[in-house]
């Protein structure tokens, strides 16, 4: 026996002040009196006196056990008893979807198993059920039938986050080892490596599977001004031989592109769409079809190819405006005067036009026309009008493309040699560009003016424009990918998150949202009716090799399988039917003494 809230017991000092009670309760006393009606008259005056020996009757002993019996009910009162809990933990990972020989799922295999074995069980055993993925965890209260824990894994679906195998491993060998459970049901893809605890009976439903998959597919901006993004896929060949394959890109619902390849046996290899024309989702499906289908499928948004912020910071802030109509680009325009360090913090680059920073900006930046004589850069500057080009680097990352005997330079100025900057475009008075690097950062300066960039109605100044940009910003990373069973934080302003299956749910900005548990695409969207997809996938091709699946190490514990297994009862039930009956017969007592005396009288 033992106590839930031992605190309690210390209303165990109400017992004396009941004894208390009856030490100050009416006391006969000897009276005299001439006749019956007199002895009646005397009853309104009682004599009481405190002290002496108590007159303890039943009454005392019934309402002391009641008391007795309350402050135990406060305590919690348990018992342990022997009892045969169970527990039964599936595997409702990605890979569990994956078709076998029979035709039937994995999991609707492992399911129809596990449920085999319970029906064989003590109808009246307690029953924990635990899920695998997106992270091990226990599903509810413990069933306390059989019954209901079979009701309750007909409700288990798969889902398409893997398993986290470290965690899983962690929490059978936590269950294994507490002794709380006389058996382990695991019925899963993955085998456990000997030896295998007495307590897990493991039913395994991983038989090999060929299977090929999409593993990442990104998407990429490769230079300003162009809208056609750059896809890249990998696909996974896990069969035991060579095969064709088709990748298929649609976007919005139109066919893109296609590509073929052919892969061995075990091979991964790469797919390449340099142009991919603009839309808002795309689509890949990798064919042909096998029996995993979560996996031959992949979605990419546009949306998340990462935008580059720019800070322009000039007297004339309108030359930025021209700059808004580059995909992929974002300005916020400063004058010199309300420019502050500050701005750069979320910026990826930032030009200054006819100005330079007090200090060595923190970001890659472009210097328009530059003033001579700064502390920082300390550049030396000469006036001129018209500027004449003399020669230009060929293989330079911002000559590329740029047909510089089209460029009519009106006014600039000549820069001369700087100590860390060289030239890439000079003229017979100077050089007319310079780059270098300092600080880990890049740095572009131009003797004449870019801006305002006018796109197509200037194509040779404005390729020049793009190649500094693109420069200077690190076009050509690819965008990041979120996967099924990784939270991400809710992005500033999104209070709602439609899920692929078209449920809805409220969000909070700051917070991590944890419901990711399909593959597809998500709505993210704003008070204003904004709404941005992102897309979420498997993207996980260890998960898709159903050829080696790793096996499940549980280390065995010393002495865990000789602790009985036993369960807390709780008294406070049975404790209060008790105060609830003892009372209610002190009462009919009570009452049928009080009838005798009136009849009597």
């Amino acid at each position: 026996m033992g106590f839930l809230y031992p605190g309690g017991l210390i209303f165990f000092v109400i017992v004396p002040v009941l004894i208390g009670a009856y030490l100050a309760r009416e006391r006969p006393a000897r009276v005299i009196v001439s006749s019956a009606g007199a002895f009646r008259a005397l009853r309104g005056f009682r004599r009481e006196r405190f002290g002496g020996l108590p007159r303890l009757d039943w009454t005392f002993f019934l309402e002391t056990l009641v008391l007795c019996l309350a402050v135990l009910a406060i305590a919690g009162t348990y018992v342990l008893r022997p009892s045969n809990p169970l527990a039964v933990v599936i595997d409702n990972s990605a890979a569990m979807q994956a078709k076998t020989a029979s035709g039937k799922t994995r999991f609707k295999l492992a399911l129809e198993k596990a449920d085999a074995m319970l029906a064989n069980e003590d109808g009246a055993s307690p029953v924990s059920v635990y899920v695998t993925a997106p992270q091990p965890h226990r599903i509810a209260a413990p069933y306390s039938t059989i019954t209901e824990a079979r009701a309750a894994l007909v409700e288990l679906k798969p889902i398409d986050a893997p398993n986290q195998q470290s965690a899983l491993t962690a929490m059978l060998t936590d269950i294994t080892s507490e002794g709380r459970f006389n058996r382990i049901i695991y019925a899963g893809a993955n085998a456990f490596a000997p030896p295998i605890p007495p307590k897990i009976h493991a039913i395994a439903v991983g038989d090999p599977v060929s299977n090929a998959g999409i593993g990442s597919f990104s998407l990429r901006r490769e230079a300003f001004g162009a809208e056609a993004l750059h896809a890249a896929l990998t696909v996974g060949n896990f069969s035991t031989e060579s095969k064709n394959f088709e990748v298929a890109i649609s976007g919005d619902g139109h066919e893109l592109g296609r590509a073929k390849l052919t892969l061995g046996s075990g091979e991964t290899g790469a797919v390449e769409f340099p142009s991919l024309a603009p839309a808002r989702v795309y689509r890949a499906e990798l064919s042909p079809a096998d029996d995993f289908a979560l996996d031959n499928i992949a979605y990419a948004t546009a949306g998340a190819v990462r935008s580059v912020p720019i800070v322009f910071v000039s007297p004339t802030p309108s030359d930025a405006d021209g700059l808004n109509s580059i995909p992929g680009v974002s300005v916020t325009t400063r004058t010199p005067d309300s420019f502050t360090p500050a701005d750069l913090a979320a910026a990826d680059l930032a030009i200054f036009e006819y100005t330079v920073p007090k200090d060595l900006p923190p970001v890659n930046s472009l210097l328009v026309m530059p003033p001579a004589g700064d502390p920082v850069f300390n550049f030396t500057t000469t006036a001129a009008a018209p500027l004449q080009i003399a020669g230009w680097r060929n293989t330079d990352p911002l000559t590329d493309s740029v047909n510089f005997r089209l460029l009519n330079l009106q006014r600039g100025e000549y820069l001369a040699q700087n100590q860390w900057m060289s030239a890439v475009v000079s003229g017979d008075g100077g050089a007319l560009v310079l780059r270098g690097e300092r600080g880990g950062h890049r740095f572009v300066a131009t003797g004449f003016n870019p801006f305002p960039y006018l796109g197509r109605r200037n194509l040779p100044m404005s390729v020049l424009t793009l190649n500094a940009l693109g420069y200077l910003a690190g076009l050509g990373q690819s965008s990041a990918g979120f996967r099924t069973g990784q939270p991400w934080l809710v992005p500033a302003g999104v209070n709602r998150v439609v899920l692929p299956s078209g449920r809805k749910r409220r969000t909070t900005p700051g917070t991590l949202f944890t419901d990711v548990d399909q593959q597809g695409v998500y709505e993210l969207q704003t008070d204003d009716g904004s709404r941005t997809p992102r897309a979420i996938n498997l993207a996980d091709l260890s998960v898709s090799d159903l050829q080696n699946l790793p096996q499940l190490r549980i280390e065995p514990t010393s002495g865990a399988e000789a602790q009985p297994a036993n369960e807390k009862s709780a008294l406070s039930s049975q404790l209060i039917i008790a105060i609830i009956a003892l009372l209610a017969l002190e009462a009919l007592i009570a009452y049928r003494r009080r009838r005798r005396v009136l009849v009597e009288a």
